[in-house]
């Protein structure tokens, strides 16, 4: 092959994988969750509901982070995205995200006055945390 042809050659499958990489780069870039500023709690947790139903648990996950983000400050909601996210991670068997989570959400039930929470997250939050194995767990609840 004479030289200027295999230079051509090689400039060419140089600038393939370029462009190749340059896509799978891209590709593989993750993008903040856009939420309308406007949306409500309920309207968030049932993207997140929607994402987690059709197996996007990363996207359900990123969901109920922005819930927390704007809603947070809220014991119930606060508890509730902080379950749904903990509940993911022992599905995915992420133990060592999910115990200090569950184990927040039980304490704050131990500290709170009876009826004043939600009461199916305590029982939800007690269930997943004996799902956990006993060596992954932060504390010996």
């Amino acid at each position: 092959m004479p030289l200027m042809k295999k230079t051509s050659f090689i400039s060419c499958i140089l600038v393939s994988a370029l462009m190749a990489f340059g896509i799978l780069s891209v590709s593989c870039k993750s993008t903040p969750v856009e939420v309308p500023y406007d949306a409500s709690e309920l309207e968030i947790i049932q993207l997140a509901q929607t994402a987690y139903d059709s197996g996007d648990q990363k996207l359900a996950v990123e969901y109920y982070s922005m819930l927390l983000t704007r809603f947070g400050m809220d014991t119930a909601t606060y508890i509730e995205g902080r379950y749904e996210i903990a509940h993911i991670y022992v599905k995915q068997k992420k133990y060592d995200l999910a115990a200090p989570m569950l184990e927040e959400i039980i304490a704050i039930y131990e500290s709170s006055a009876p009826g004043t929470l939600p009461g199916a997250y305590r029982k939800l939050a007690l269930s997943d945390y004996q799902k956990i194995p006993e060596d992954k767990r932060q504390s010996s609840k």
